[in-house]
């Protein structure tokens, strides 16, 4: 077969037979497994940038077609997330040529391609990517900062950069929704030139624009320099000056670490959690957990006491608590878990109090303090019966009574708040309703379910719709 039939046959080749065929190439031919992993994940420094985000840019979406306004447009999110976003993490191993390419590429081919009707989507639709378009000039920014501290860039590339970024600036559009950081990046270059090489001065111009969403990995790449070039003494300055930025916390703790010093990498995590108990610790989505870095060193040099202690602090303080609770409970003597128990449980409050402290109190038979919530939910919404229907079967064998009565008085309570004469309902709402009453008896109530169709069957006899589903449950 001639090798322009092959190439017809894998032009117009099923995608799946295509993928076969790679899958049974990698594995049996060492060959091609080497040639595959060389064309579909090259090295970044081998990676075509041009032809690679040219062909995402120009892959379109249909808008759905239940929007009046028909159109196709190009998706950001996916050119973010798969192309940009990755290349971007790795770009510290990139060489100075490689990092230039890769930022003209995203201008010209990302930056530069932005249209007014990029941002004609809505959010509700699923077609919405300014927020897309917003990471990848955050990014673009970044990258073009990265490259600037660059020791053995040339002036040469810095006025091409310039250029570059001058030129995207005239036919820019999307500073119009959105804005843009072209004129930061502009005084960055100038003071990168001006200064003819790499300085305190440029790092502590990023660090004031605050770049990306971890803004303190900036304050430690200046810390590194200043470290590199033999002032330890003000790189430490900086580092005990700014642990209210977690990354420069998170660096500081890790270094104290990795040299063995624990009990000073302690420190800075009790300083970091006072500084994000008080509000004083910067945003950041890096965000690292300083309690449970100190529970692990806790359980190699602490003592049972403050192991104990600080699991504590991380039970009432964390949202999902279990597991905390059950190392706790591993800890704690036996003999005087119960006491131990009741306090700590008894420490919690606030909303939603209740939906946290079941489990606990359910794994522990605290029938009664149970009960005590539960019963709390009524009086401040007399129409809540999914709260007590919720632990209805936890609470068949010890409150079974008080459960029938509060389940009587909030389903009725409900019905007459929902389904009151002339009041509008939508009928779809019925079914909900009419499973919630069919649970009770799974729960351990049939009695009071029968009582409670038959009640409803003649009360809201006017609502046809809901009594046909009420008479759908097999009493």
């Amino acid at each position: 077969m001639s090798t322009q039939n092959i190439d017809n046959i894998i032009d117009n080749a099923d995608i799946h037979d295509l993928r076969n065929l790679i899958k049974e190439g990698i594995d049996s031919i060492t060959e091609f497994k080497t040639l595959a992993e060389r064309i579909l994940c090259p090295p970044l420094e081998d990676v075509d940038f041009s032809r690679k985000l040219s062909q995402a840019v120009e892959n379109k979406i249909t808008a759905f077609s239940y929007r009046h306004d028909i159109r196709e447009e190009t998706d950001w999110n996916n050119v973010y997330l798969n192309y940009i976003k990755p290349w971007s993490e790795n770009a510290d191993n990139l060489s100075t040529e490689k990092l230039y390419e890769l930022i003209e590429v995203i201008v010209t081919e990302v930056a530069m391609k932005v249209r007014e009707e990029d941002f004609y989507g809505d959010y509700w639709y699923d077609d919405d990517f300014s927020a897309d378009i917003d990471s990848i000039m955050a990014t673009l920014e970044n990258l073009i900062c990265l490259l600037l501290i660059r020791e053995d860039i040339k002036d040469k590339m810095l006025e091409s950069l310039r250029k570059l970024i001058m030129s995207a600036q005239k036919v820019d559009v999307i500073d119009n929704y959105i804005g843009t950081p072209y004129d930061s990046i502009l005084d960055f270059i100038d003071i990168r030139m001006k200064e003819g090489k790499v300085t305190v001065g440029l790092f502590d111009a990023f660090i004031e624009e605050e770049l990306g969403d971890n803004p303190g990995e900036w304050v430690c790449r200046e810390i590194d320099f200043l470290r590199a070039k033999g002032n330890s003494e003000e790189a430490e300055k900086i580092m005990e000056d700014d642990a209210d930025y977690p990354e420069v916390s998170l660096k500081h703790y890790t270094e104290l670490m990795e040299g063995g010093d624990w009990k000073g990498a302690m420190t800075i995590l009790d300083k970091a959690q006072d500084m994000k108990d008080s509000g004083e610790m910067r945003h950041s989505y890096l965000n690292p957990q300083w309690l449970d870095l100190k529970q692990a060193i806790l359980l190699e040099h602490g003592s049972l006491e403050e192991r104990i202690e600080n699991l504590k602090v991380l039970f009432l303080k964390n949202i999902d608590k279990a597991g905390y609770y059950h190392q706790l409970k591993e800890l704690v003597d036996p003999n005087n878990w119960t006491a131990f128990y009741r306090n700590l449980l008894g420490k919690m409050n606030g909303y939603g109090l209740l939906y946290e402290i079941a489990p606990f109190l359910i794994e522990e038979n605290e029938y009664d303090w149970l009960y005590r919530l539960v019963s709390e939910t009524e009086k401040n919404n007399p129409t809540d019966y999914r709260t007590p229907l919720k632990y209805a079967e936890a609470l068949r064998t010890t409150h079974a009574d008080q459960l029938k009565g509060q389940l009587s008085r909030t389903i009725k309570a409900y019905a007459a708040d929902r389904y009151a004469p002339k009041k509008k309902v939508n009928s779809s709402k019925y079914d909900y309703f009419r499973n919630d009453i069919d649970s009770i008896g799974g729960k351990g109530y049939p009695q009071l379910r029968k009582e409670l169709v038959g009640y409803l069957l003649k009360e809201y006899a006017f609502r046809p719709a809901l009594a046909k589903q009420l008479r759908s449950i097999k009493l």
